[in-house]
């Protein structure tokens, strides 16, 4: 059998060509480079797929999708391929800055802080910068967005399991959550600083304002070099003069982007326009 490439990463090649034409209907819907490590998560979240559209097999599942019968499924595969791991104040560092440095800026008492969280998953990170801005008595205006739909729901209704909020302090629980039948629901005052909308990092931003923080925290990395390299310049031209972006821990700025996206802490940078 022809080994197959997967697109933006020739190194890396599947042995069965079912499994390159799903990695590449992936990287071709949202930039995201699976390899050959990856098949047996592939194989688990596909099976429920195959089963969902009533195929008998990946084979007949590849054959309909690239024949246009499953037209709606693309955003389906997209989700069921995403990964979404994340919890409440994950690098507490970062909140911590918020809640020192940039909740402290004198633009902070005339209008609400504009954040963005990119790739926010199930709801954690915008929730969390929610709360800090509460703790901190500011006000902030945050856009929350990620490719998967069906994890953008989960978002929105706002709910977490009790284990879900393990390590999350006593005082912080009480400032954000509220308890229900269901769980622990974030407060209304918290949810409306949050709007959740779809957005495909890869295709045009809509946006027509500038951020003073943009969250990106472990997602770049799961993209190519040359889409990572877009990305980084993107974010800069979102961010305004003297805005934050944090990004993940796994994560580093390129070399020659230092000059517009200075370090200022660990895995923060500050954008100084050239």
């Amino acid at each position: 059998m022809v080994a197959h490439v997967i697109p933006g990463n020739a190194d890396k090649r599947f042995a069965d060509p079912l499994y390159s034409r799903i990695a590449e209907l992936i990287y071709r819907e949202a930039g995201i480079v699976l390899g050959p490590e990856k098949v047996s998560m592939m194989n688990a979240r596909l099976n429920k797929r195959i089963v969902t559209n009533g195929c008998a097999d990946l084979a007949e599942y590849v054959r309909r999708l690239d024949g246009g019968e499953l037209p709606s499924e693309h955003d389906f595969l997209v989700s069921a391929l995403t990964t979404n791991f994340t919890h409440f104040f994950r690098e507490g560092h970062h909140f911590d800055f918020l809640r020192q440095v940039v909740f402290q800026e004198p633009f902070v008492t005339v209008r609400s802080a504009q954040i963005w969280s990119a790739g926010c998953s199930s709801g954690q990170e915008p929730y969390s910068a929610a709360i800090t801005a509460q703790q901190a008595g500011c006000r902030a205006t945050i856009t929350a967005t990620d490719i998967d739909q069906t994890i953008l729901a989960q978002a929105s209704a706002a709910t977490y399991r009790e284990s879900e909020l393990s390590g999350v302090s006593p005082e912080l629980v009480n400032l954000g959550f509220a308890r229900t039948p269901a769980g622990y629901q974030v407060t209304r005052k918290i949810r409306e600083m949050v709007t959740f909308q779809h957005l495909n990092l890869h295709a045009a931003w809509p946006f027509d304002t500038k951020f003073d923080v943009i969250f990106c925290r472990n997602v770049i990395i799961y993209f190519d070099a040359a889409a990572q390299m877009r990305l980084w310049e993107k974010f800069c031209r979102q961010l305004r003069p003297g805005g934050w972006l944090f990004i993940g821990h796994s994560e580093s700025i390129p070399d020659h982007l230092r000059d517009r996206l200075r370090p200022v802490r660990h895995t923060i940078y500050q954008y100084i326009p050239a």
